[in-house]
C-alpha cells in the first residue's frame, strides 16, 4: 500500500518580521507567518478576496537565511510539509493549529540589503538551504517526497523554542 502525500506549496507575503531562535541543542529555527490571498466572484458577481494566514517554520541554515533576508511584506514561495499541532487551552477546550515545515523557501521580492552584502553570501548557502526557482513534475515526485522525510532537524528530539 502506498503512503499518503503531505506536500504544501504556497505563495504569500510575510505578515511580520521573521523570528529566529535556537533550540537547547543549538539548532536554528525561524518562524514567520504568510498571508495568501484568493480572489473569486461571489454569488452576486462581486469580486471578493479571502486571505489565509499560515505559520511557516524553517530549520537550520534555511531558517538562518530566512531570518537574514526576509522582512515584513516580503513575497515568498514555500514548499514543505503541513503539520497539525493539537493542544488544550486554559478552559480545557481541544484546539488545533496548522503550520508548514519548510523544505524550500524562494525569495520572490527584490533584496533590500546592499548588493555588496548579497554578493558576498554565496558560500553561506548549503544544500539543505537551497533558494532557487522551484520546479516540480511527475518525474521528480519521488525525489521530492523522499526529501519530506529528511526535513526534520538533526537530532529529532529538538523542539522549536516558541
Amino acid at each position: 500500500m502506498a503512503g499518503d502525500i503531505n506536500y504544501f506549496f504556497g505563495i504569500g507575503n510575510l505578515t511580520r518580521d521573521p523570528d529566529l531562535r535556537y533550540t537547547p541543542q543549538g539548532t536554528p529555527v525561524c518562524r514567520f507567518d504568510i498571508a495568501m490571498n484568493r480572489f473569486y466572484q461571489n454569488k452576486t458577481g462581486q469580486q471578493t478576496k479571502d486571505t489565509t494566514f499560515l505559520r511557516i517554520t524553517a530549520w537550520s541554515k534555511l531558517g538562518e537565511n530566512c531570518a537574514r533576508f526576509l522582512h515584513k511584506g516580503s513575497r515568498v514561495a514555500v514548499v514543505g510539509e503541513l503539520l497539525a499541532n493539537n493542544w488544550e487551552d486554559r478552559n480545557g477546550t481541544k484546539r488545533t493549529s496548522y503550520e508548514v515545515r519548510a523544505m524550500n523557501v524562494q525569495f520572490l521580492s527584490p533584496p533590500q540589503k546592499a548588493n555588496e552584502e548579497i554578493r558576498g553570501i554565496g558560500e553561506d548557502f548549503s544544500s539543505e538551504a537551497e533558494i532557487e526557482p522551484f520546479s516540480f513534475d511527475s518525474q521528480n515526485m519521488e525525489n521530492a517526497l523522499g526529501e519530506l522525510e529528511d526535513i526534520s532537524p538533526e537530532g529529532s528530539n529538538d523542539v522549536a523554542p516558541f
